[in-house]
This record gives C-alpha cells, structure tokens and sequence, in this order.
C-alpha cells in the first residue's frame, strides 16, 4: 500500500513538474515565430506528461471526471501553430497562456483527493 502511494506521488510531482516546465515557456513567448516553432524540448516535455498521465491511468484504478483536461491543454499548444497568424498574435498568446494551465488542474485535483484521503 505504501509503494502505490509512493507511486502515485512521484507521478503527480513528475506531471506538475512537466506541466509547470511547459507553461513557464508559453508564458515567456513573445513572438510569432516562437509560437510557431515549438523547440523540441518542450514537446518532449508534453510527450512526457502524455506518457505520464497513461501510467496513471493505467496504474491507478477510477477515472476522475477531471483526467480528461489536459486535452485541453494539449489543443491550446497545437492550435496555434497551425492556425497562427502575426495579425492574430495576441489572440493566440491568450490562448496558450491560460489554455496551458490545463496541465495543472488534473494533477492538482488528485493531489487535493490523495490528501483528503490520507486524513
């Protein structure tokens, strides 16, 4: 019982830790272009919270209403390198700004509900 426990902490830091890696990038572009050419770290970080957010739902029995998010913020990463445009910037900078935070909210609730479990 206490290796899952042990297991499922190290997964929810490793998600919030790729998570925060990733909105701490979007939150520094500026420019067009960098919001076009994602550098290949940050897609490995997003492939790693993929990979991640898996193991958990495979490790761990009971889909939450709220394991489904992070589509979201995967659509806000891969929206606007497609459809970006410099007269749309602003638009596309709100986006991945707040639409990033999706990565967050999950590992955030689980962590709220592994606590509340522990008491």
């Amino acid at each position: 019982m206490k290796e899952n426990r042990l297991l499922k902490v190290l997964l929810l830091v490793i998600s919030l830790v790729l998570g925060g890696l990733i909105i701490a990038y979007y939150w520094q572009v500026e420019l067009h272009t960098d919001m076009l050419k994602v550098p290949m770290y940050v897609m490995i970080f997003a492939l790693g919270y993929i990979l991640t957010q898996i193991a958990r739902r495979y490790l761990f029995i009971g889909k939450k209403w709220w394991d489904w998010f992070y589509y979201i913020a995967l659509t806000s990463m891969i929206i606007p390198i497609f459809f970006s445009t410099p007269e749309r910037q602003v638009m596309f900078n709100y986006l991945t700004d707040y639409g990033t935070f999706f990565f967050v909210i999950p590992s955030i609730l689980d962590a709220r509900e592994l606590l509340s479990k522990n008491d």
